[in-house]
């Protein structure tokens, strides 16, 4: 359960409104080297059976893969040769109540056959909230490089879901907007690690 309140509500620790996302990634990389993609398994947050409906993670990983292609990555099958690992974590929350806090050890063993990535770098944005009175998903899309084991991109989405169809569509085009940032560019690899300075200073425990 601290895992999927943690996911749910990330976006609150990032400072970014419900219905939009935006991105994480190692400033690092070179992204330009990467080419295909394929699936790992998928993680539901809090054991809710979402994704027990084949329907539901068929409609997930079909728009998690459009927008990865629409940035020049293939998907290939797992039992071939892929540079990234795709993995998404799906979660819901229907109430709770507001209660910030910033969680010092966030690693949460293996997922998919990788690491959760929950701390380091990586943990900086989130903190733990527990939010009353509105229904609201999470989708965290991670790209793993397979070669290195390590994760180089993270898309978070926190979105309205009280209309399931309207949600959709609307999470869809939010994904695509936040894909459009792959590869990131020169500028946006310096604010990245600017950033990532600034917050190391701020939580040295994260280190």
């Amino acid at each position: 359960m601290r895992l999927a309140v943690l996911l749910l509500t990330v976006g609150a620790a990032a400072g970014f409104a419900k219905d939009e996302a935006r991105n994480d990634f190692d400033p690092a990389i070179d992204f330009s080297r990467y080419r295909t993609f394929s699936f790992v398994k998928g993680v539901d947050v809090g054991h809710t059976g979402v994704l027990d409906d084949p329907v539901v993670r068929e409609r997930v990983k079909n728009f998690v893969s459009g927008a990865m292609e629409t940035r020049g990555l293939r998907e290939v099958p797992q039992d071939e040769k892929y540079d990234l690992a795709v993995r998404y974590w799906l979660a819901r929350l229907d109430k709770s109540e507001v209660k910030p806090t910033l969680s010092s050890s966030l690693d949460y063993g293996y997922w998919g056959g990788y690491p959760a990535y929950w701390y380091g770098s990586w943990a900086t944005f989130y903190q733990e909230y527990v939010v009353e009175n509105y229904i609201e998903g999470t989708l965290l899309v991670d790209l793993i490089d397979r070669e290195t084991e390590q994760l180089v991109w993270r898309t978070y989405l926190r979105q309205d879901i009280k209309d399931r169809a309207k949600a959709y569509v609307e999470a869809k085009e939010h994904l695509y907007e936040a894909l459009r940032e792959l590869p990131p560019s020169a500028d946006a690899k310096r604010k990245m690690q600017h950033d990532r300075d600034r917050l190391a200073k701020k939580y040295p425990q994260l280190k």
